[in-house]
């Protein structure tokens, strides 16, 4: 709940949805951590986003997310 709090906040009105539909422990992943994996919708009311808007707002998330859990992008 605090996470997707936390990527709410930092997202704005423009994040329509946000779901966790993934956690994972395992081998790929150091012991005491572990992966969530988090499915975002963005939608303004006021105009079409461009890749780049969405762009902007997923960095706003990793970013809150990371200052606030130690969360870390994995590619």
């Amino acid at each position: 709940g605090d996470l997707i709090a936390a990527a709410r906040e930092a997202a704005g009105p423009e994040l329509r949805e946000i779901a966790v539909f993934d956690v994972y422990r395992g081998g790929q992943i150091p012991p005491g951590k572990k992966s969530i994996a988090l499915s975002v919708a963005f939608q303004s009311p006021e105009r079409t986003l461009a890749d780049a808007d969405a762009q902007a707002l997923r960095e706003r998330i990793v970013s809150a997310l990371a200052d606030r859990f130690g969360a870390e992008l994995r590619a």
